[in-house]
């Protein structure tokens, strides 16, 4: 694979050359500024030629969404409620309750995932 990117490198190379060579060549004393212009060209010719690859491809090149695991949110909620507990009785009961059932089904999930 490393010798198809690097051949690929080369050939672009080459045509960069060959492309800086003709402008650098080109003098018409009628237009002075012909090099400014045959740049520009190339480059938007360059830019309007490259097609972009397809949005589903670059979608599965890019890396995996990592899951949802309730556990991570459990443990904060559990410290959380066990503080609040004690200055809000019903909204500290409620992190806490919260907080259990998440780390339950946080370690359900990390459990039937290994399977």
């Amino acid at each position: 694979m490393e010798d198809r990117a690097r051949i690929l490198e080369d050939r672009v190379e080459d045509l960069t050359r060959a492309i800086a060579q003709t402008i650098n060549d080109a003098v018409l004393p009628e237009r002075p500024a012909i090099r400014a212009e045959l740049k520009e060209f190339a480059i938007n010719l360059l830019q309007e030629s490259i097609i972009a690859p397809e949005p589903v491809a670059m979608a599965t090149v890019g890396s995996e969404k990592a899951p949802f695991n309730p556990l991570a949110m459990g443990i904060p909620l559990l410290f959380a409620g066990g503080v609040l507990i004690f200055l809000f009785p019903p909204v500290g009961m409620m992190l806490f309750a919260g907080s259990v059932v998440m780390i339950g089904w946080g370690l359900v999930v990390s459990v039937v995932r290994r399977r």
